[in-house]
């Protein structure tokens, strides 16, 4: 910060110069007009201009109105004002304006227009910043060529202020045009400290971006993978806890009933009653069996669904991400009076949650549509983002996980990826 600290203050000097500038010259001609008058030079100094001068005390206090004017638009267009484009037009047409009051003796203001778009553009590469640059170089241009007197004498005909000088004493005129030169010369330096100090801060805060932005790619780089590991332990976990449901209900229930049956085989043409006793328990066996299978799969089951219908565990889900995100999430939902067993809310449920996550962390999606609607036969699921899509789908974890838990109830899927992503489901009622 501090070399735009640096910069801010060279701009402002800049400013204070060409004040100063304009000024000396509009004064040479006030206090020389008043010097001519005194000495009975009129006479001397109107044979040798080619045109009679106006009111040179109008033209003094027209440059000080014009300058503080042209001030107030450079301030506007600094603090960010509306309509940019104006306060540029304006500016221009108060320099045109300055430079004509006081008779084209000065042209350092050029510089200071050039130090003011240079400021205030945060982008030299948009369309709209190349259209500032051309208008000003035309000005510029024509500035820079109307300063040539010769030239300036074959379009013009103006008082020269150099005309005014020479009426002065020898030594004061030489003063004078030392001083005029220098204030020029001055302005010229302070210009290019200026722009080299912006120059320099804007090449670092550059670099600093580049630096940052790279510095996000690695940790997004490092997210990705964790997140990756994150699933494979995840995925490595629920397989071992699920292997350890089989194992201590189905496993234990599978062998006993399997002991029971060879048991039954040896007593059926032995005792018939003890064979049957026998069946009776493998039957209490299954039922039991059959209860655990069920209290494994609730484990398994949403939290939201355990106490919410369908719908509402879905809008619940909805606002979650609503509160964490900017996105929005809007659901159509047409399945009202339709009993779905819980397998298949369990399925839908997780199907719908599986494709937000996939729509915002793959897709960078700010909005996803969700419909749940039937027909006599079917009953249709469809997902559509206005995320980046893919012309290529690989189905990856969970997109194959989709496909694996929809084959349980008998259901479809399909995906497209060329506006957005769209995930589309169908099963039978």
């Amino acid at each position: 910060m501090g070399q735009l600290k640096r910069a801010h203050y060279t701009y402002w000097l800049l400013v204070v110069i060409n004040f100063i500038a304009v000024m000396y010259n509009a004064s040479l001609y006030l206090l020389i007009s008043n010097y001519v008058a005194r000495k009975n030079l009129s006479l001397q100094l109107l044979t040798k201009l080619n045109v009679v001068p106006g009111n040179i005390n109008l033209m003094y206090w027209l440059a000080v109105l014009l300058y503080a004017f042209l001030i107030c638009l450079i301030c506007i267009r600094r603090n960010g004002g509306e309509k940019a484009e104006l306060w540029l037009l304006l500016e221009l047409v108060t320099i045109m304006g300055l430079f004509w009051t006081i008779k084209a003796s000065y042209t350092g203001l050029i510089f200071l227009i050039f130090a003011d778009i240079f400021f205030s553009t945060d982008n030299f590469y948009t369309i709209k910043n190349k259209y500032y640059w051309g208008i000003f170089i035309i000005v510029a241009g024509m500035i820079l060529l109307l300063s040539n007197d010769r030239l300036l004498a074959s379009v013009i005909t103006l008082p020269s202020l150099d005309t005014y000088i020479g009426m002065l004493p020898l030594r004061l005129g030489i003063l004078v045009t030392f001083i005029r030169n220098f204030l020029t010369t001055i302005n010229i330096v302070i210009f290019a400290a200026a722009l080299f100090t912006y120059v320099v801060y804007i090449t670092n805060e550059q670099r600093n971006i580049e630096e940052e932005l790279r510095m996000m790619d690695r940790a997004n780089a490092e997210l990705k993978s964790y997140i990756e590991v994150a699933e494979r332990n995840a995925e490595r976990r629920e397989r071992i806890r699920i292997s350890r449901e089989i194992h201590d209900t189905l496993g234990h229930a599978l062998t006993g009933i399997s002991a029971g049956i060879n048991a039954v085989l040896v007593l059926v043409d032995m005792d018939k009653e003890s064979a049957k006793a026998q069946l009776r328990n493998l039957s209490e066996v299954v039922r039991q069996g059959i209860i655990d299978v069920r209290n494994s799969l609730n484990k398994m089951r949403p939290g939201a669904l355990e106490e919410l219908s369908l719908e509402d565990s879905l809008q619940e889900m909805i606002k979650r991400y609503s509160q964490i995100s900017e996105l929005q999430i809007k659901l159509t939902y047409d399945w009202q009076g339709i009993d779905l067993p819980k397998t298949t809310e369990n399925v839908i449920f997780r199907i719908i949650e599986e494709s937000i996550t996939n729509s915002i962390r793959h897709g960078q999606a700010e909005k996803i549509w969700i419909t749940l609607s039937q027909d006599e036969k079917y009953n249709y699921l469809e997902i559509v983002d206005n995320g980046r899509g893919s012309q290529e789908i690989k189905p990856g974890f969970g997109l194959t996980q989709m496909q694996e838990r929809l084959a349980i109830i008998g259901g479809k899927v399909t995906y497209q990826g060329d506006h957005g992503f769209k995930t589309k489901v169908k099963f039978v009622k």
